[in-house]
Formats: structure tokens, sequence, C-alpha cells
């Protein structure tokens, strides 16, 4: 067989590089950064742009660019590519800022809703007559909601006091979501069965998403990300 690639003192053949491949689940990753550096490679960047992004790196060693250099070549990168392997990071941000920094103010009012946090207290059990008994013993005042979800909750809730969050909407169940976006802060809903456990609810806050610089990289990265799963289904499949 041929060999494939010297990785330091070692030669791999196709067949190993295919294998490692596969068996380290690295061909995602592979296709994601062929489609990405297609783009990339029709980008320019300069020297000084370059020195900023490395800023931290070259004070703390001033040859680092020559080791790194030293480092692709030792490790299989073509000559011709090394210096697009160092400005890639900076081509990268480049290209993301260009392509999808105008798009990031819809996406924000598109996905606003499920970004928003909730504090809420939150209290699961299997039996559906015991969680109207713990409705109404909450509603009325009789017990707290700390207390009841102590003693009789079944899910992580019980080592809180029920009391979970703040949590994006968009990572709680949907129908637990539904419930807690039109609840009233302070009041104690009544009992839904979710997943085939009661479920009772209470609403302390409702914290809306901001607009700002680290939502704006948020949603600037998830475009980007959408954007290469597109690109990888229609080059390679």
């Amino acid at each position: 067989m041929s060999v494939a690639v010297t990785v330091g003192k070692r030669e791999l053949v196709v067949d190993d590089v295919v294998s490692l491949l596969a068996g380290h689940n690295l061909w995602p990753q592979l296709m994601e950064g062929v489609v990405v550096d297609r783009v990339l490679r029709t980008l320019g960047c300069s020297e000084e742009e370059i020195g900023v992004y490395y800023t931290t790196e070259l004070a703390a060693d001033a040859v680092f660019l020559e080791k790194k250099r030293a480092q692709l070549l030792l490790d299989g990168a073509k000559e011709e590519d090394v210096d697009f392997f160092i400005s890639r990071p900076v081509l990268l941000e480049l290209f993301k800022r260009r392509r999808f920094e105008p798009l990031v103010g819809s996406a924000f009012l598109k996905l606003k809703a499920g970004m928003d946090k909730v504090l809420f207290s939150l209290l699961r059990n299997k039996d559906h007559e015991l969680t109207r008994e713990l409705f109404f013993r909450l509603e009325s005042g009789e017990e707290s909601f700390a207390s009841l979800a102590a003693r009789y909750a079944e899910g992580r809730e019980a080592l809180s006091g029920g009391r979970l969050g703040p949590i994006e909407m968009q990572q709680l169940n949907p129908a637990l979501a539904a419930v807690l976006s039109t609840a009233r802060p302070g009041v104690v809903n009544p009992p839904v069965v979710i997943d085939g456990l009661g479920v009772i609810t209470l609403l302390h806050e409702k914290i809306p998403a901001k607009f700002d610089e680290p939502m704006k990289q948020h949603l600037l990265n998830h475009l980007f990300r959408e954007w290469v799963k597109a690109e990888v289904l229609a080059f390679f499949y």
C-alpha cells in the first residue's frame, strides 16, 4: 500500500487514515473544513490583521508564527498551504462578519422567543391525583412550593426545592415552555400532564433576551453553523 502521509516519524497508509477518520468520527469535521476552506481561500487579510489576532501568543513568544509554520510542515501541511492555515482564523472571522452580520437583526427577531430565559419552580409526580391535591395546597397558601417539591417532586427539582433557572425557553420541553410562555409571575399554574407526569409550575420571572454584543456574536456563530450544515449537504450529498 502507498504511504498517505507522514506524521512525525510515523508513516500512515491510505487505509489507516480512512479507518482513523471513521473510527474517531472525524469525517463530519473534515467535511465542514472542506466546504469552509473553499470560501476562505477566496479571501485575503493583511499581516497586521494576522499579528493582531495572535497578539497574546506573540507577546509571549516573538517567534511564535515561525514555530507554528514549522509545526504545520511537520504535521504534513503542504508548503504552499502553510500561510493559509496560519491566516485561516482571521479569514474565518472576516467571512462571518461579511456574510452574516447583515442577517443578525432579523435572526434575533425570529429566535428571540426561544432565547428568552425563565426562572420558575417545578414539581413533577407520576401520581396525577396527588399533583391535583398539591396544587390546591399551594393555591390556598397552606404549604410552600419549596417544601412540597422537596418532599414530592420526582425530578431533579427536588434537590433545589423546585426552583430552576434561569433557563432558555428553547431548552425546555415544548409542552412546559408553552405553559410558562403564558404564565403570570407569582401564580401557581394548574397541573398538566407532560411525558406521563403531573406537572405543577410557578413562574417567578421571565428574562427577555437582549440584543447586545454577546448576543450578536452568538447569532453570528449560529448563522454560520447553519450555513455550514447546508453547504456540507449540498457539496457532499
